[in-house]
This record gives C-alpha cells, structure tokens and sequence, in this order.
C-alpha cells in the first residue's frame, strides 16, 4: 500500500492501457495484489492531465533539474530509446515464458476462474517524486452506480515507476491516445518532430 498525500491507495506493478471506443475513454488495466483487478477510465481531459504531469516530472526525476533545458533534448532521447529497447527485450522473453506456461497449464488441465474487474472513472491524480522513482496515484468513482447516484471518490491505484517505466508509459499513452484519435498537443523535448502520434515504437507496457 501507497500512502500520498495522507490518502491510502492499492499498489499496482502491472498495467496495460486500452482504447475502448464505446466509452471514448482509455482504460487502464490494472492488477492490485491488495485489492484484485481493476479498470480505470480516462477522459480525453484526464489523459491529457497524465502526460503532462509525467513530462513535466521527467526532467527532475532522472536529475536534469539543475541543467539548462537546452542540453535535455539528447539525454532524453537516448534515455527514451534506451527504455523502449529495454521493453522490446523485456516483452520478448514474456511471450517465451507465457506460451510455456500455457502449455504446461494445458497438459494438466486446469481451468483457472477470473475474477471481475471492478470499474472506475479517474477524477484525481496524484503524482509525487519518491527515491528516483514517480508515484502515480488515481481516484475515482465507482462505475456505473456513479453515473445514477451521487458516489464519492474512492482512491484506486498507485503506480511506482522508475525513469525507464515513465519513458515507456508516455510512448503508451501517445500510442493509445492516436488510436483514439485524439490529437493531444505535446510537445516531446526528445523529438525533432511536433507531431510525435507519426512514431512507430510498438505498444509498451503489458
């Protein structure tokens, strides 16, 4: 458990992020081992709130507080593709080991039943710099009971990410975020480009 801000929120070290096109939300996936698996949804508005909030703490969180912004451009964009080369790694040995555990779970034939995700609008964050690493923390309210009764926020998730998982949740949210088409304005001190959504770095965080 997390505690920001005097408020106590479920730790998550396991996320991936959809676009759910019915809802016009991103959707964060999460796995809390406190409190089981959750769905979060993120406006355009709160999507926005999120990359900024990580883009403004980037500079600070991996020591480039005291630099002049000038020289940020090239440490960041070689810390940036050092992270992406980290998860393309990372992501290929998950498939090997997940196609192995399927297979075993297959031969002994067992059934495992999933638990249902409960579901939540984001209206807070959170964020805080702690030991080289950003904390993330989520309110929200209860979905769908908020949307006919009045429900009072409840704290979600905290997500604790080191230099390498902000570079790579960044690159998530643009990801997701031009699937949506959303054409959110960044500006990535790290690109030549004002148009980052043209990238072709795959989906990062699983």
């Amino acid at each position: 458990m997390d505690k920001t801000t005097d408020t106590t929120y479920p730790l998550s070290g396991h996320i991936n992020i959809a676009f759910s096109a019915c809802e016009d939300r991103l959707v964060i996936n999460a796995q809390r081992p406190s409190q089981g698996a959750v769905h979060l949804l993120l406006t355009r508005r709160m999507s926005m709130i999120v990359l900024q909030q990580l883009l403004v703490k980037l500079p600070e969180l991996t020591g480039l507080g005291q630099t002049p912004a000038a020289y940020w451009k090239e440490v960041l964009q070689m810390a940036h593709q050092k992270a992406m080369q980290a998860k393309l790694d990372a992501d290929s040995a998950k498939v090997a080991a997940k196609a192995e555990q399927f297979g075993q779970a297959s031969a002994a034939g067992q059934d495992t039943a999933v638990a249902k995700a409960e579901i939540f609008l984001a209206t807070e964050l959170t964020v805080r710099l702690d030991d080289k690493q950003l904390i993330l923390a989520f309110k929200g309210l209860p979905m769908p009971q908020a949307m006919t009764q009045a429900s009072a926020q409840q704290p979600v998730l905290a997500m604790p990410l080191a230099p390498e998982h902000v570079h790579q949740l960044i690159e998530l949210l643009i990801k997701k975020s031009q699937a949506a088409h959303w054409h959110l304005p960044l500006d990535l001190p790290w690109l030549d480009s004002p148009e980052p959504q043209d990238t072709s770095l795959g989906v990062l965080l699983h």
